[in-house]
Order: structure tokens, then C-alpha cells, then sequence
């Protein structure tokens, strides 16, 4: 078993800092607040797909937690659900058989899209320009006391997808990847 954790460094799940020892069969990536889509492609295509490429899973179970987005009340990261889905999709071709578990996430917009648009995505379903009247009269009446009301985007209750969240891939970002590699 080979544990593989993206997380905010700081916060949840208050372990793996890049300076603590790591155990030979756990890579952990604490990234920095504001972690862009750019950021977590980079981390995807490079140290993650090489540990996958080197240990070659037979299954993978993948907690797809919703905290990571831009938006999130507890979370200080800040990815589109499009990069979510796309890294989730890459890391479901690590192994034949995959496991998709939902996680986290303290926005009930941003949470209910992600997860709705990662569940479309995997069963093979297009992702639609805009939502449906039925959906949007379920998400506009939402409250949540942990987001404020104007904070709320009006793309939370009109699409599915958000907008790209693409950014410069920074030295802490590049230093967790080095450090996979040294690890390996």
C-alpha cells in the first residue's frame, strides 16, 4: 500500500510537512495557501504519475475531498472544480480498478457541483455550459452559516464547471516535487 496525500500545508491532516520523516510508503504534498490549478497539473505530471509509474497499483482508492476548492470556508487553496476533475481522471488511469470516494469540502455549492460534475465525468457525461432550471432552484435557496452572502459567486447556481484557476507554478510547489524525487 502506497499512501499518496495532496493537502493544504498546515491544516488537514496536520501531518506530512515536508521537513517531518515520512514513512517509505507515504508521500505526502503539503501545499502552499492558494495552490492553483497550474500547481496541482505540475504536481501530477511530475512526481505523482512517477510513483505511480513505479509501483504500479493493481487498485487505487481516491478520497476526491471538495475542501481543496477556491471558495471553501476551511481551505485556503484555490482550485477550479475542472483542474479536481481532471486530476481525479488522471489518477484513475494509475490502475485498472479504482475506488472514487467523496471528501471533505465546507461550501455546499462548490461541494455539490464538484461532486456532481466528477460523478458526470466518470460515468462519461459532458459537462453542461449551464445548469438546468431544476438544479439552479435547489442551489439558490441554499444558506451555509460558514459563507457569507457576499461572497457567494453567481456561477455557483448557473454552471457546473467553475472557471480555470491557472497560475505561475511557485518554488514551494517545485521543492515538494523535488523532495518526492529524493524520497524515491
Amino acid at each position: 500500500v502506497v499512501l499518496i496525500s495532496v493537502h493544504e500545508d498546515g491544516r488537514w491532516p496536520y501531518s506530512g510537512r515536508l521537513n517531518q520523516p515520512q514513512a517509505p510508503n507515504v508521500r505526502n504534498f503539503p501545499v502552499p495557501r492558494g495552490f492553483c490549478d497550474s500547481e496541482l497539473r505540475f504536481l501530477m505530471h511530475e512526481p505523482i504519475l512517477a510513483i505511480a509509474s513505479r509501483v504500479r497499483p493493481e487498485a487505487i482508492v481516491i478520497t476526491a475531498g471538495a475542501d481543496c476548492l477556491q471558495g471553501d470556508p476551511l481551505s485556503s487553496m484555490a482550485l477550479s472544480n475542472q483542474a479536481f476533475w481532471e486530476a481525479v481522471m488522471q489518477a484513475c488511469t494509475f490502475a485498472p480498478l479504482q475506488v472514487v470516494l467523496g471528501g471533505g469540502g465546507y461550501n455546499p455549492w462548490t461541494t455539490a457541483r464538484a461532486w456532481a460534475g466528477l460523478w458526470a465525468r466518470l460515468a462519461g457525461f459532458e459537462i453542461p455550459a449551464g445548469l438546468p432550471q431544476s438544479a439552479i432552484d435547489i442551489l439558490m435557496p441554499m444558506t451555509c452559516d460558514l459563507v457569507d452572502d457576499d461572497e457567494r459567486q453567481p456561477f455557483w447556481t448557473s454552471t457546473l464547471a467553475d472557471p480555470a484557476n491557472p497560475g505561475h507554478v511557485r518554488d514551494e510547489v517545485k521543492k515538494l516535487a523535488a523532495a518526492a524525487s529524493i524520497a524515491a
